[in-house]
């Protein structure tokens, strides 16, 4: 039979203990690929504690995200949803995020655009290592391995007893109904062929201490979905705004340790920066070059009303300083001309 290298879980295993993943050990097993989300609308709470008991039991550790986009921006969003929930559930820059790509297949062109989107936004927001699962009859419609070796593949013979299948990938999942003695249900077992998996430490990394805005940035954007509550505990939910949602902020008011942002009409939302972000560029942030998003004007004046000339999204911009103008910034440019401090105007680069 092939080996039982790593086994991967989800919601539909249960809560995975130590006791559970030694007994898979006996077995072979050498590391775990949990599920930490699907979409951007839902987020597998088994993940953390099936982690952390793999961990506690000697395994290397990793997180799989099942893929629901057609589109780059989807890809894009997606993307931010998986990063957020390894995070989360405790997986540090050495496990991989996988890919798991099974639910559309849109074609090799549009494939290729969606699922690099993907990867390079977990890169950008901090996941170095990725990987992209899928079924080996979609293997010529989706880029697996684009540098060397990569891939993880599934296909499931009758009788798997003497097959040695896609040695050329990471990886070949064999069977979907593993039974391990003491385990609830059956498990997706599969045989590896690089050590690609195999890179986490037997301790995983804590998610980071959650930060809090102490100032007013007067203007915000939302960087995951946002909630606006009737009162500073958060008990009693108003309504639901999407990612990108741009908020004016009132004031910054404490609670307890931590703070909430009041907006005019008196409600509040989080003012944590893993889900808010300043929407204009400080002039103490050492912004060094930005890009256009969608197009920029740029103006001989920082009230923005003598304008030189438009340049096309995708220009870059060297950064001479940033300058504040009322509420907001502007980026002076080496020439002396200005554009907006929009961050989703001209984005981020250095």
């Amino acid at each position: 039979m092939p080996h039982y290298d790593v086994v991967d879980t989800s919601n539909n295993n249960g809560l995975m203990t130590v006791a559970n993943w030694r007994a898979m050990k006996k077995y072979g097993v050498k590391a775990m690929i949990a599920k930490l989300s699907e979409g951007t609308y839902f987020t597998d709470q088994t993940a953390k504690p099936s982690i952390r008991n793999a961990v506690s039991a000697g395994l290397h550790v990793n997180g799989y995200h099942f893929a629901r986009f057609t589109t780059v921006a989807g890809a894009k969003a997606e993307a931010r949803m998986a990063a957020r929930s390894a995070l989360k559930a405790g997986l540090g820059k050495n496990s991989v995020i996988v890919l798991d790509f099974e639910a559309t297949n849109s074609g090799w062109n549009q494939n290729s655009k969606i699922v690099k989107a993907w990867i390079n936004e977990v890169h950008r927001m901090g996941y170095p290592k990725t990987d992209v699962y899928t079924m080996g009859s979609w293997i010529n419609s989706v880029p697996l391995n684009n540098s060397g070796r990569g891939g993880w593949v599934a296909n499931y013979p009758y009788n798997p007893s003497g097959f040695k299948l896609y040695t050329g990938y990471n990886g070949w999942q064999w069977t979907s109904s593993m039974h391990f003695p003491g385990c609830y249900g059956g498990f997706d077992v599969s045989q590896m062929y690089s050590n690609y998996y195999y890179g986490t430490a037997t301790k995983a990394t804590k998610p980071k201490k959650a930060i809090y805005y102490r100032y007013n940035p007067k203007m915000i954007y939302a960087r995951t979905p946002i909630n606006r509550y009737k009162d500073i505990k958060f008990k009693h939910k108003v309504d639901h705004f999407p990612a990108g949602t741009v908020f004016s902020i009132a004031k910054v008011v404490k609670y307890g340790k931590i703070t909430r942002f009041q907006l005019a009409n008196g409600l509040y939302i989080t003012s944590n920066r893993a889900n808010v972000n300043r929407l204009y560029y400080s002039p103490k942030g050492g912004v060094k070059r930005v890009k256009s998003v969608h197009g920029s004007h740029r103006y001989r004046d920082k009230a923005l009303h003598k304008v030189v000339d438009w340049q096309p999204a995708g220009t870059q911009f060297d950064v001479s300083k940033v300058v504040v103008y009322g509420d907001t910034t502007r980026i002076k440019l080496a020439n002396g001309l200005f554009i907006s401090g929009n961050k989703k105007i001209n984005s981020f680069i250095k």
